[in-house]
């Protein structure tokens, strides 16, 4: 997630430079062949191109709030997530025995630290590359991806660190590791009750608080595993692209600067290009970010510089269960880098 003042108009520029000349060179020969040939080829283009844009520009809204309403509508999961996690660690840092003593402080570690170790593993899941979606971008609003610069749970050691030791053997070999420590605090919570450790009543209510962690898994699995339809995506992006193309054609009924003007030919083109070209840049280069601003919320637990920054979030749950609890060492919050938030 790119945080407050993460974007500047020079990084902007920066990241679409080569789209820009791409631009301006277009349009430089369009002027060239509009002044070499005898014939107006290129005129009465205005009507067309306007009501292409106009079609554009609808569909181009509809598709930034589609992704947007992806983006928050992982950003709500996970906030439920913070929610649920800070209920599970108010409710076992307050567990008592049957007979109204603590529970035993090893049960309550043994229960933080595999809901920790859950977290972790979530988001390391939800990291990993999705072949359903799209490729990832080498550059976004100016910003390269970090993942050099930090594991953002992608090696499999920043999981494997946060596991209970226990727990390790018995997470070989399953498809999703996440959902079976969800498996293994269940059967934890079963081995106490039946040994009379907990009463009924609260081995209900953890039940119940573990039903609502695998429902914001299976929610943040919904949206990783469910790619932004690519009839949507692509067919913005060609749109878009094809409006470009045409754009500079609509500027060719302006480009009179020059008549009447006894100028040589290369003077005359240039002339008008320095004229016309900036301005055909600009629109084009509006409708090229504003595709590229939906394409950034498409998938939003890639690891990419626009996602949800669940990294930063998984960090902040441990922080805060572990000042509950008082439970193991308090690790530091998770920095910003590039003013980025992973």
């Amino acid at each position: 997630m790119i945080l407050h003042n993460g974007i500047t108009l020079r990084q902007l520029i920066k990241g679409s430079a080569g789209f820009i000349c791409i631009v301006m060179a277009w349009i430089f020969l369009l002027e060239l062949v509009d002044k070499i040939t005898p014939m107006a080829l290129f005129s009465n283009s205005s009507p067309p191109v306007t009501m292409l844009g106009l079609a554009v520009a609808f569909f181009l809204g509809f598709k930034n709030t589609s992704a947007y309403g992806r983006w928050v509508e992982a950003r709500k999961v996970w906030g439920d997530l913070v929610n649920a996690s800070r209920d599970w660690g108010n409710t076992i840092g307050n567990l008592v025995q049957t007979d109204g003593t603590p529970i035993d402080p090893e049960i309550r570690r043994e229960l933080l630290e595999r809901h920790i170790a859950w977290v972790n593993m979530l988001v390391f899941q939800l990291r990993q590359p999705n072949t359903n979606g799209r490729s990832r971008r080498p550059w976004m609003f100016g910003h390269k991806p970090v993942s050099d610069k930090t594991a953002l749970h992608q090696d499999p050691e920043c999981w494997r660190t946060s596991q209970l030791e226990i727990d390790l053997p018995r997470l070989e070999g399953k498809s999703n590791q996440a959902a079976f420590l969800l498996f293994l605090q269940g059967e934890r919570l079963s081995k106490l009750a039946q040994a009379g450790r907990i009463d009924p009543y609260w081995h209900v209510a953890l039940t119940n608080r573990l039903a609502r962690l695998a429902d914001d898994q299976g929610q943040s699995e919904r949206i990783k595993n469910t790619p932004f339809p690519r009839q949507v995506a692509e067919v913005g992006r060609i749109f878009s692209y094809i409006f470009i193309f045409m754009l500079p054609l609509a500027f060719n009924d302006e480009r009179s600067i020059t008549i009447g003007l006894e100028l040589p030919l290369i003077q005359s083109v240039l002339l008008d290009w320095l004229v016309f070209a900036p301005v055909g840049a600009l629109v084009c280069w509006i409708f090229f970010v504003t595709e590229r601003v939906s394409a950034s919320m498409e998938d939003p637990f890639e690891g990419d510089v626009t996602d949800v920054p669940i990294s930063a979030i998984c960090r902040m749950i441990e922080i805060d269960l572990r000042q509950m609890t008082a439970c193991g060492a308090i690790p530091h919050a998770a920095e910003p880098i590039d003013k980025t938030l992973l």
